[in-house]
């Protein structure tokens, strides 16, 4: 079965965040969730960009995520990734990040990203 990611992308980091706790206070393990700025309203701190350059090569990265989203991508907007295995946990996934009014929420589905 081909690997499924559901994103939600959302206005600011802290609805976002909100939303990848409530995934998993309902059952999401933390090893199946991911959050990522998309951009960050300023040029990141010097303290932070190796771990930036880390995230590049993101195993939770799935599709083409960038490009799908990318009309909604302005400034500050936080994604949230959920690794699921059936079409119940996507629904599920889905239904949870919706409570928190995100700017859009797809289920993406392919090969996993990276080399």
């Amino acid at each position: 079965m081909a690997a499924r990611l559901v994103v939600g992308l959302f206005p600011t980091s802290g609805v976002a965040l909100d939303a990848y706790h409530r995934l998993h206070t309902e059952g999401f393990p933390e090893d199946r969730l991911a959050h990522r700025v998309l951009r960050e309203v300023g040029p990141p701190p010097m303290s932070v960009q190796a771990e930036l350059r880390m995230l590049q090569i993101d195993p939770m990265v799935l599709g083409d995520a960038q490009h799908t989203f990318a009309r909604f991508i302005h400034n500050g907007e936080t994604a949230i990734f959920v690794r699921v295995d059936t079409d119940e946990e996507a629904a599920a996934a889905a239904d949870i990040l919706a409570l928190y009014a995100p700017l859009a929420v797809d289920t993406l589905i392919g090969g996993r990203g990276g080399p």
